[in-house]
């Protein structure tokens, strides 16, 4: 649960932000010193803290300074005041506040300026998913980066101190800190390493050479981002976020991309391939075993009865009946065998390399698969029948055809068995 602990010792800010916290579904806490704000952060998991300028014992300045020395310095605090002095602004921000909201904000603007800490960050969320590595030989500096990972909760990190470490450990990662000023090697030529080997990844460098041609020259070699020494922790950790924001919405595109060709090419009701990209895998078939003299066979099957079946139960059972006869198929080829739905309930499979005693043999046992599901229909057995032909040159088309007749030979045989 979200919880506001709110300093404060005036009636009116207290129900101010009581009624907005409730508004946001917070549960609001209040103190009216530091020592109070201590002892509930100790009893209670606060996720903001919201707090006057002036405080019953004193300035919140104070307080913000313990804070920051206790376990509770990663919690955000906002300062809540009436002084409007730029002065008092850059003191509370140099202490490391987040935001400074005055007191004469209209309350849709303060509520407004609350909820944004109150959203989940997507992006803080998936940092932590994922994969660092460290490569500094500064001990002091890796130490740094360490801890401002640490107040992020970023944990999966790895840190090496040479460029040898680094490769001879034979991790990949999806984020590399790279300090550009290495002992034995330059960190431009380990960052066009990296961006060769894995170019997707996020890779920032880091320095305290704050030259533009040193910067240009880094960025220009592939380096997302260059980050100067000494850390400035929230510019450290924001310039992050940014890198890995666009990191991952490229992995989100690249995924929809997979997606979305995978659709293309599959079944939409069994997730079996669909008749066009079988077809086009049947032709590069035909391709490499003329290239390589080489064999490969095909099977073709029907469901038996099945417009009987539709018929009877309706559609959708019907189409519960494909999905059983697909998931027996696919679970009884190999991985580099690939079996489509070639129309209604015909279904074809191409096995590589295979002569067509192999393919009946798997033929059969697809056949003894399908015999042995069960529907919600009672009494009702399900059957296929199949014909299996090799590849042994010649048109394409004239392989289907061939395990086509071979189909209905079966069938006129009695269905439930297979021809070859």
């Amino acid at each position: 649960m979200y919880k506001i602990l709110h300093l404060e010792t005036s009636m009116l800010y207290k129900t101010l932000i009581r009624e907005i916290s409730a508004e946001l579904s917070a549960i609001y806490l209040n103190a009216s010193n530091a020592e109070e704000a201590m002892e509930l952060l100790k009893k209670e998991k606060i996720s903001l803290i919201l707090t006057a300028m002036e405080l019953e014992t004193g300035s919140s300045g104070e307080f913000i300074k313990d804070l920051n020395e206790s376990e509770f310095k990663n919690i955000p605090v906002v300062v809540f005041t009436g002084n409007d002095s730029l002065e008092d602004r850059k003191k509370m921000y140099d202490l490391g506040i987040v935001d400074y909201i005055l007191k004469t904000s209209d309350r849709d603007q303060v509520k407004s300026n609350l909820a944004t800490f109150r959203r989940d960050d997507p992006v803080a969320l998936k940092m932590g998913d994922l994969s660092y590595a460290v490569l500094d030989d500064n001990k002091m500096d890796r130490k740094i980066i360490g801890r401002i990972f640490s107040i992020h909760r970023i944990e999966n990190v790895d840190f090496y101190d040479s460029e040898n470490a680094l490769f001879e450990s034979g991790k990949n990662y999806d984020v590399y800190i790279i300090d550009i000023v290495l002992k034995d090697t330059s960190g431009d030529k380990v960052i066009m390493k990296l961006k060769e080997q894995m170019p997707e990844s996020v890779v920032i460098a880091v320095s305290g050479i704050d030259n533009i041609k040193t910067i240009s020259r880094v960025l220009s070699i592939g380096a997302d981002d260059y980050i100067t020494k000494p850390f400035n922790y929230d510019l450290f950790i924001a310039r992050l976020k940014t890198n890995i924001r666009a990191f991952l919405l490229l992995q989100e595109l690249r995924r929809k991309k997979d997606q979305l060709e995978m659709m293309a090419v599959t079944d939409a009701l069994t997730s079996l391939y669909n008749r066009r990209h079988i077809y086009d895998r049947l032709r590069q078939e035909g391709e490499k075993s003329e290239r390589y003299s080489s064999r490969f066979s095909v099977i073709m099957l029907d469901i038996d009865f099945f417009k009987r079946v539709n018929d009877t139960y309706g559609h959708q059972f019907g189409d519960q009946v494909l999905k059983k006869v697909a998931d027996a198929i696919h679970s009884s080829v190999r991985n580099v065998d690939i079996s489509g739905r070639y129309g209604g309930e015909e279904f074809l499979v191409i096995l590589p390399e295979v002569q067509l005693k192999g393919a009946v043999i798997l033929a059969e046992r697809i056949r003894e698969k399908v015999e042995k599901i069960e529907t919600d229909a009672p009494g009702l057995k399900i059957t296929v029948s199949g014909g299996v032909a090799e590849y042994i040159g010649g048109d394409i088309e004239e392989l289907v055809k061939k395990a086509d007749q071979l189909l209905y030979k079966a069938k006129e045989s009695g269905r439930n068995c297979l021809r070859f």
